[in-house]
C-alpha cells in the first residue's frame, strides 16, 4: 500500500510529537510513576509492529518511497529505549526487552490467528475481494511482520552495545547517542548489500526507505542528546555499563538481576543513611570540582554551593593554615588543612579539611571531608585569654606583695631617717656655732623623704594596702570633678567629649583614690596625643557594662568565681586618638615602674596604683589599644544600685 505525500516534513514533525510526548512521561515518572510511560511505550511498540506488517509506504522524492513506520514509529521507539538505558542502567532496559518480546509474540499471535481464521472454507467476505485476493494481503503482511520482529529485536541488543563502546573510549553522549541509533540502521543495511552481491546484482547502496530510516535516526539522536543534556543535573544517570552488559543481563538469570538490584538497593539506602545523616561534612567532586554529591551536613555549612553541578564551592574556601593549600593542585595522598568559609548571610566558619582523590569505575573523583571547629577555636581562644588574663593577675599579684613588703620596710627606713634629722635640726638650732647652711641641707634632706614617702603610698595602694576611706557617691560626679580639677589650661587644645548621665549609678569606694586613678588616665590620653598634627579628642563615658558585648566586658577569673556577671558593673570608658600602644607594652602597663615617657618625666607609678585602687573596689580594668590609632581604658566599678540588672 502507498501513498505520496508532498512534504516528507509532516512526517518528521510526527515522529518530533511522538519522541516528545515519551520524553514528557518519562521526565515526569518520579512525579507520577513509570505506569505512563511503559503504557506509551508498549503502545507505540505494538503499533509500530502492525504498522509494519501492513507496509505502509510515502513517497519521498523522485522515484524513492520509503516505509512511514520504519520512519516515523521506528525511531522514537528506539530513542526511548536508549532513554531508558541510558538513565535507569541494564536491569530496566532488559525489562523492556521481555516487553518487547511478549509484544511481539501477541503480534505474531494474532497475525497467525486472522490468517487461518480468514482462510477456513467457510469464510466469506461481504466485499468485493476475493478470497485469493485476501489470502495474498494476509500472507504479504504475515512475513512483513516476521521480518520487522528480527530487526527490532536485533536493535535492542545493539543500540546499547554501541553506546557502551562509544562511551567507553570517552567519546561524549551526543555523538554516542547518534552513532548508536544510525548505526544500528546501516548494519541491517549490510545484509541486504550482502544478498544482492552474492546473487550477482547491482546493490542499490540507499533506498528511498533506508535513506528517510537514516535521516529519522539523526534527528531522533540530537534531539535525545539535548534532552539528556537539558536533564543531566536532576536525573542522576545510571553509570556507564560495559558493552556486553545488556547481551549478558538478558541471557542471564532474570531471577538472579531482581536479587543483585534489591540488595545493590539495600545497599545505596544504607550508604544514603551513612552518608546524608554523618556529623562530619562529606563532599564528592569530579575531576573538574563539580559537586557531585553533598551530604545534609554539607548543605547545612555550604547552602546552595553544596548543590550537585555546582562549581563555585572550592572557589570560595579559604586556607588559612596552611596558607599556600591550594585545592586545584595535584593531589598526592590525604592533604590537611584549615580553611574559613563566609556564609552569604554573614559569620565565618572555620573547617579541618581532608582532601583527597579517589577512583571509581575508572573515573577520578575527589573527596572532601570537614569538620566545623568554630566552636572549638573560639573555646580555644577564650581559654588563651583567660589564661593570659590568669597569667597577668598573678604576676601582679606577686608584685603587689613584694611591692608592699618593701614599700613598708622602706617607709620605716624614710620615718627613721626623718626623726634623726629632726633631732639634728633641732640641737643645731640649740648650738651657738651652727652654720645655717647645714639647715638648708638638713630641710632638702626633709623634702625628698616626704617625696619618698609619697612614692610608697603609691607603692601601697598598688599593694591594696593603703588606708582607704570608702563611702557611696555617684561617679558621674566623680568625672566633672576630675575635669574641675586638672583644670582648663590643661586641657585647652584637646576636643573633650563627655556622657555621663548623674543619678544612674552608685559605686563604693574611695573617692579621692579613684579621682587620682581618673587623674592619672586622663593625663596620660593627653600625653599620648602630643604628637597629633590633627585634632586632638578625648571621649569619657559612663554606661552599663552590660552594655558592651562578652568578649570586652568579662569579669577576671577571680571575681568570676565569686558569681559577679558583667550586669553587676558600671563602666567608666576614657578614650584618645594619640600614638597607642602594641601588644607587648600593654603587658607591662600596670607594672611598678614601667614608663613610656622618658627618664625624669615619669616614675612609672600611675597605672599600678590606679591598677591597685580599682582591683580593691572590686573592679577591674580593661585596656584597647593599637599603634597610630589611639587606646581605650576601660574602669569596671561595682554599681551597688542596679546590681544584676542588664539595661533597659
Amino acid at each position: 500500500m502507498t501513498y505520496s505525500v508532498g512534504v516528507p516534513l509532516l512526517l518528521l514533525l510526527e515522529s518530533t510529537f511522538i519522541f516528545t510526548v515519551m520524553a514528557l512521561l518519562f521526565h515526569q515518572r518520579h512525579n507520577i510513576g513509570k505506569a505512563p510511560f511503559i503504557v506509551a511505550f508498549s503502545a507505540l511498540a505494538l503499533l509500530t509492529l502492525l504498522a509494519m506488517g501492513a507496509d505502509i509506504q510515502a513517497h519521498l522524492f523522485g522515484g524513492l518511497f520509503f516505509s512511514v513506520p520504519r520512519a516515523v514509529m521506528y525511531p522514537p521507539l528506539m530513542a526511548g529505549f536508549l532513554m531508558i538505558y541510558i538513565t535507569e542502567g541494564t536491569l530496566s532496559a532488559q525489562r523492556l526487552i521481555y516487553g518487547l518480546l511478549v509484544l511481539g509474540g501477541i503480534a505474531v499471535y494474532m497475525s497467525e490467528m486472522i490468517y487461518l481464521q480468514c482462510t477456513w472454507s467457510s469464510f466469506s467476505l461481504s466485499a468485493d475481494l476475493s478470497g485469493s485476493a485476501l489470502e495474498t494481503l494476509l500472507t504479504a503482511a504475515r512475513h512483513s511482520l516476521k521480518n520487522t520482529l528480527i530487526p527490532l529485536l536485533f536493535s535492542v541488543f545493539a543500540v546499547p552495545i554501541i553506546y557502551s563502546a562509544l562511551r567507553e573510549r570517552k567519546i561524549s553522549r551526543l555523538p554516542s547517542v547518534v552513532i548508536a541509533l544510525t548505526g544500528v540502521r546501516l548494519l541491517l543495511i549490510v545484509p541486504d548489500w550482502l544478498m544482492q552481491l552474492g546473487s550477482g546484482a547491482t546493490p542499490e547502496w540507499l533506498n528511498g526507505d533506508q535513506l528517510a530510516g537514516l535521516l529519522s535516526d539523526l534527528w531522533m539522536g540530537l534531539l535525545l542528546g539535548f534532552y539528556l543534556r537539558l536533564t543531566e543535573s536532576e536525573e542522576g544517570f545510571a553509570r556507564p555499563e560495559r558493552p556486553l552488559d545488556i547481551f549478558f543481563a538478558f541471557f542471564g538469570s532474570y531471577g538472579r538481576s531482581k536479587r543483585l538490584e534489591r540488595n545493590l538497593s539495600d545497599w545505596r539506602n544504607r550508604y544514603q543513611l551513612i552518608l546524608h545523616n554523618a556529623s562530619e561534612i562529606i563532599i564528592v567532586f569530579d575531576k573538574e570540582n563539580h559537586v557531585q554529591e553533598a551530604n545534609l551536613a554539607a548543605r547545612h555549612i555550604f547552602g546552595d554551593a553544596a548543590k550537585n553541578g555546582s562549581g563555585m564551592l572550592l572557589s570560595r574556601l579559604s586556607a588559612l593554615e596552611p596558607p599556600d593549600f591550594s585545592f586545584d593542585a595535584p593531589i598526592g595522598g590525604t592533604k590537611n588543612c584549615r580553611c574559613a568559609w563566609v556564609r552569604e548571610g554573614g559569620g565565618t566558619v572555620n573547617l579541618l579539611v581532608s582532601w583527597d582523590a579517589i577512583s571509581l569505575n575508572d573515573e577520578e573523583y575527589r573527596l572532601l571531608v570537614a569538620r566545623d571547629v568554630t566552636r572549638e577555636m573560639k573555646l580555644t581562644d577564650e581559654k588563651r585569654v583567660l589564661a593570659e588574663q590568669l597569667a597577668h593577675s598573678q604576676r601582679l599579684e606577686s608584685l603587689g606583695v613584694l611591692a608592699g613588703g618593701v614599700a613598708h620596710d622602706f617607709n620605716n627606713y624614710i620615718h627613721a631617717i626623718l626623726g634623726h634629722v629632726d633631732l639634728a635640726l633641732l640641737i643645731g638650732e640649740r648650738g651657738k656655732s651652727w652654720d645655717a647652711k647645714i639647715s638648708d641641707h638638713l630641710n632638702k634632706i626633709i623634702l625628698i623623704a616626704e617625696k619618698a614617702g609619697e612614692l610608697t603610698r603609691q607603692l601601697l595602694g598598688f599593694a591594696r594596702r593603703g588606708n582607704y576611706v570608702e563611702t557611696d557617691f555617684d561617679p558621674a560626679k566623680l568625672i566633672k570633678g576630675t575635669f574641675d580639677l586638672i583644670g582648663p589650661k590643661k586641657m585647652s587644645q584637646v576636643q573633650v567629649t563627655t556622657q555621663a548621665e548623674e543619678k544612674r549609678f552608685l559605686v563604693h569606694c574611695d573617692q579621692l583614690q579613684l579621682q587620682q586613678v581618673m587623674v592619672n588616665i586622663i593625663l596620660n590620653a593627653v600625653y599620648a596625643m602630643e604628637g597629633n598634627e590633627g585634632e586632638k579628642q578625648l571621649g569619657v563615658s559612663l554606661f552599663p557594662a552590660a552594655e558592651l558585648p562578652d568578649d570586652k566586658a568579662s569579669p577576671p577569673p577571680g571575681l568570676k568565681e565569686k558569681g559577679r556577671v558583667k550586669g553587676d558593673f558600671c563602666c567608666i570608658a576614657v578614650s584618645d586618638n594619640g600614638s597607642g600602644m602594641d601588644k607587648e607594652t600593654m603587658s607591662k602597663i600596670f607594672e611598678p615602674f614601667f614608663t613610656t615617657k622618658p627618664q625624669g618625666e615619669g616614675s612609672g607609678m600611675g597605672l599600678s596604683m590606679a591598677y591597685g585602687i580599682v582591683t580593691n573596689c572590686g573592679g577591674w580594668i580593661a585596656v584597647e589599644s593599637e599603634l597610630g590609632k589611639g587606646s581605650c581604658f576601660r574602669l569596671f566599678l561595682p554599681d551597688i544600685k542596679n546590681k544584676g540588672n542588664a539595661p533597659s
